[in-house]
């Protein structure tokens, strides 16, 4: 009896197979949502974070450029010196013997400021005027031998034209005659050139008085009774004294180049001391320097100011100011907003945009606090009131508002 297969099994574990084969795709995409996709959605994450981080822009404090008027009055820091100065050294080597004078004291011309002893010098003088003596002693035998040769001379030509001598004795005669004249001349020289040694050494002892050599003040004295003086140009010597004059006293100013071709001589000028409140001192420009100083574009600028009362003193910090006009329109902006660095000079201005511009400017007149600039800006531009030293043209930054002033 014959058996027949069943036909089901087969196709039934075809059916299973393709099941399987279609299962694995979708057992894949269960793996890939189940453990790639967390993963994606962490990484974008932090790819939106340090984007957001990066996006922050840093914020800055602005400040609005303000144009200012061509003409007005300029204030500038100044220093107040003596109109005259000298340092004070003997011009003769001796010890103190008295001063007279000390510090503060007011002193005239020609007034004796301290009296010193010069043993050297005294004994130099003596000796020099004993020889002049001896000099003068010398002239007088030269007189008397000249004039005895000159005798001589004249009784020997007149024998001679009596044929009463020879004519070889009348020669040396006149030869002695003329020898007596020399010697005549070199005992005048002597005695001048003994003079004039007795007139030097008179001199230097006479310095032995130290005198004032203009109308003044003594604002310093070096010396004490005993003390030993060095004359002056030797080594180791130092002043005695230190006098000024202070009325007139002067003011320098240095007035920035921007307002240096207004500044000129006679113009007045008006000096003000902080510790003397409400006090003005009226001056006038005497003179300027004629050139800027390389360094500074600044251009040195002299005012006297009359100080009857000894008021102001040298040494003195004062407030200057002087009417000038400018041959540019100048920007005021805060002093702390120029960048100065091996770029040049900029400030920072920033646009609409907020985004960073690097301005070349020309500074002008600084207070300290504000910066006149004369080229560059014209007004009315936000610039970047405390820029950091890393600022780039062209960046981008988040703007506060800006500060009018």
């Amino acid at each position: 009896m014959s058996t027949i297969a069943n036909p089901i099994h087969p196709v039934t574990g075809v059916w299973r197979g393709r099941a399987a084969v279609a299962l694995v795709p979708i057992f894949l995409g269960v793996l890939f949502v189940a453990g790639y996709l967390p993963r994606r959605i962490a990484q974008n994450k932090l790819n939106a974070e340090a984007t957001a981080v990066d996006q922050s822009l840093p914020r800055v404090k602005l400040s609005t450029a303000v144009a200012v008027d061509r003409g007005h009055a300029l204030t500038l820091p100044g220093s107040l010196v003596a109109s005259r100065l000298a340092m004070i050294n003997a011009r003769a080597t001796g010890y103190v013997r008295r001063w007279r004078v000390d510090i503060g004291d007011r002193v005239r011309a020609g007034d004796v400021l301290a009296d010193l002893d010069t043993p050297e010098l005294d004994q130099q003088l003596q000796q020099a005027r004993a020889t002049l003596k001896q000099q003068e002693a010398a002239l007088e035998q030269a007189v008397a031998n000249g004039a005895f040769a000159k005798i001589t001379a004249s009784r020997q030509d007149v024998l001679v034209g009596q044929g009463l001598v020879a004519k070889q004795d009348a020669d040396q005669a006149d030869v002695q005659f003329k020898v007596g004249e020399a010697n005549v001349h070199a005992s005048e020289a002597n005695v001048a050139a003994a003079q004039a040694n007795v007139r030097q050494l008179t001199q230097l002892v006479s310095f032995g008085r130290v005198v004032a050599p203009f109308d003044g003040r003594i604002t310093q004295r070096t010396i004490e009774v005993g003390s030993l003086v060095i004359a002056g140009g030797a080594a180791g010597s130092v002043p005695l004294f230190r006098i000024e004059t202070i009325d007139p006293i002067r003011v320098f100013v240095q007035v920035p180049q921007a307002f240096a071709p207004s500044v000129k001589e006679a113009a007045a000028a008006r000096i003000s001391i902080r510790q003397m409140p409400g006090q003005v001192f009226e001056g006038r420009v005497t003179r300027t320097a004629g050139t800027l100083d390389p360094a500074l574009r600044t251009l040195n600028v002299e005012i006297d100011v009359p100080n009857p009362k000894g008021e102001l003193l040298g040494g003195m910090y004062a407030e200057v100011t002087i009417a000038v006009a400018s041959a540019h329109r100048a920007v005021r902006v805060p002093s702390s907003a120029v960048i100065t660095d091996a770029r040049g000079v900029h400030v920072a201005t920033v646009d609409a945009a907020g985004r960073v511009h690097l301005v070349e400017v020309v500074r002008g007149l600084d207070n300290g606090r504000e910066i006149e600039l004369v080229e560059g800006l014209v007004g009315g531009e936000h610039v970047i009131a405390s820029p950091g030293g890393d600022v780039v043209d062209g960046a981008r930054v988040e703007p506060v508002a800006p500060t009018e002033r």
